[in-house]
């Protein structure tokens, strides 16, 4: 029995954890369990127990918990704010930090992005156009925007202001007789197409993951994609907000995953990763060309919340990106993912339900094809973790690997060897 009201309370009660050190977790029945998950929803990019961000921490109780960012200024902000600009390759400039989850981040932009429209003398654009299979977060703007099992439990009580288009998957959706070129443009045309029925002046901005992500297992997009959809939004004045939650700071080999794209949005907002875990943290990255419109009209962002910049969180994630932001560090990321992702494929690209593997830096998924794809991946996490110790995020029809950023090429091995057996086993048991 228990008094905590958990979000499946109809399942067992989890493990409880005695501590976590590294990449692995500690239970107290007594297990190490190696996690390739980075905490089971992709934001432990450091692993737990980091010497320095733990100095950090320390080192900021002893100067204050929190104090409002409104109302106090804190080197601390600056520095991180300065930092998290330092390496971009896009051409935004200002940070925004809009409270303690990715989710808080997404309604920030769409906020930011609607009241920039509307002291231009814009008000009618307050629609919002994303894609499907796409997941922006549980608060009610964010959750509107993706397509989740809930989201038509909540629809009654959400913006009718929403719209979407078919998800950009090459792999799925490019046609035979398609360049991926043409199918990078005929995507950007879905959008024009959409912004034209809604009609362009009440259309205020596309939102959209830079890699689609867990719901369909980081899908990169075809080359041009983001270029074409830039194009797209600059014709009809809509803002180009890119989700980088689950694919910025880092895990993709580039500080902002959009980078790779060559592509400069008007908004992009992150979370999970920023303070990897050791506090609670987002923020959206945006242009000093917005906050001049904000600054010269109304004279205010209409959008706070209390602990947004919790300097708590603020010294943890100044802590963090010192270590991310860094050639040899982002290297290591590359590298590690490009090797994973080639082992997998010449391992197992010839067994049963095999499909695809592919993602970007230490965000990349194996996808399998099965007549019981929930069942196939069940077996597979169950295993993984009940024999070898090893946590995987098995799900649907692909396994996620977002595992630290700090792994190494030996727990790497470990994994991919562990993985590859049971993947074997199990396929030739399912086939």
């Amino acid at each position: 029995m228990t008094s905590t009201f958990r979000v499946f309370p109809n399942d067992p009660i989890p493990p409880y954890v005695s501590h976590a050190d590294g990449l692995h977790i500690y239970t107290k029945d007594g297990r190490k369990l190696l996690d390739a998950t980075a905490g089971g929803t992709s934001y432990s990019i450091l692993g737990w127990n980091h010497p320095i961000v733990n100095s950090a921490l320390e080192s900021q109780l002893k100067r204050f918990g929190h104090l409002d960012y409104k109302l106090w200024s804190d080197d601390n902000v600056e520095e991180l704010s300065d930092l998290l600009l330092s390496k971009a390759e896009h051409a935004l400039d200002k940070v925004y930090y809009s409270g303690n989850s990715g989710a808080e981040a997404c309604e920030a932009a769409m906020k930011m992005s609607y009241q920039t429209h509307y002291d231009l003398g814009r008000p009618e654009k307050k629609w919002f156009i994303s894609r499907e299979q796409s997941y922006h977060g549980s608060t009610a703007d964010a959750l509107v925007l993706g397509e989740r099992p809930n989201l038509e439990f909540f629809r009654p009580m959400l913006s009718p202001y929403r719209s979407r288009i078919p998800m950009h998957h090459p792999l799925y959706l490019k046609k035979n007789d398609e360049s991926p070129d043409d199918y990078a443009k005929r995507s950007a045309i879905q959008l024009e197409d959409k912004i034209i029925e809604i009609g362009p002046e009440n259309v205020a901005g596309f939102v959209g993951e830079t890699i689609m992500g867990g719901l369909v297992g980081d899908v990169p997009p075809a080359q041009n994609y983001w270029k074409y959809i830039r194009e797209v939004c600059d014709r009809y004045d809509v803002h180009l907000i890119l989700d980088e939650v689950y694919c910025g700071t880092g895990t993709s080999g580039k500080i902002y995953c959009c980078d790779w794209d060559g592509v400069s949005p008007d908004f992009i907002f992150i979370g999970k990763t920023l303070a990897a875990g050791y506090g609670a943290l987002s923020a959206v990255i945006t242009s000093s060309d917005i906050e001049n419109v904000i600054k010269n009209k109304q004279g205010r962002l209409q959008h706070t919340t209390t602990h947004q910049a919790h300097s708590l969180s603020i010294s943890a994630a100044l802590a963090v990106q010192k270590i991310v932001h860094n050639d040899d560090f982002l290297n290591h990321v590359s590298f590690l993912g490009e090797y994973m992702r080639n082992t997998l494929v010449g391992e197992l690209s010839e067994h049963p339900f095999y499909y695809d593997v592919r993602g970007r830096g230490l965000r990349f998924s194996f996808e399998y094809q099965s007549k019981e794809n929930n069942e196939f991946g069940k077996r597979l996490q169950l295993e993984m973790e009940e024999k070898h110790n090893i946590l995987i995020n098995a799900k649907w029809h692909r396994v996620c690997f977002t595992p630290s950023l700090t792994l190494d090429k030996r727990n790497a091995d470990m994994i991919l060897d562990k993985f590859i057996s049971t993947y074997k086993k199990i396929s030739i048991e399912f086939n």
